[in-house]
């Protein structure tokens, strides 16, 4: 019984994985924790986006989304902010 809950469980995960991506976004006016707070507020209110991830040392917020988010929502999301921001990967 426990190897088939494993056995679930990884199928399961494989599953959940394929239907997420990462993006990574460049925000050069992202020099604060107050602004890594607002774009992480900001983005997440996106839907479709699962988490986020601000890093005010090198200006970036990593995203996980489902799969079929286009990356043009978040980019306007940020814009709203009245910051840039550039697609990385």
């Amino acid at each position: 019984m426990k190897k088939l809950a494993i056995v679930f469980l990884i199928l399961y995960a494989q599953m959940a994985a394929a239907t997420e991506k990462q993006v990574v976004l460049q925000i050069k006016e992202m020099t604060c924790q107050l602004c890594a707070y607002t774009v992480n507020k900001t983005l997440r209110d996106v839907q479709g986006v699962i988490t986020t991830k601000a890093n005010i040392q090198n200006q970036t917020v990593r995203v996980t989304a489902q799969q079929d988010l286009d990356n043009q929502q978040l980019i306007e999301a940020i814009e709203s902010l009245n910051y840039s921001a550039v697609l990385q990967k």
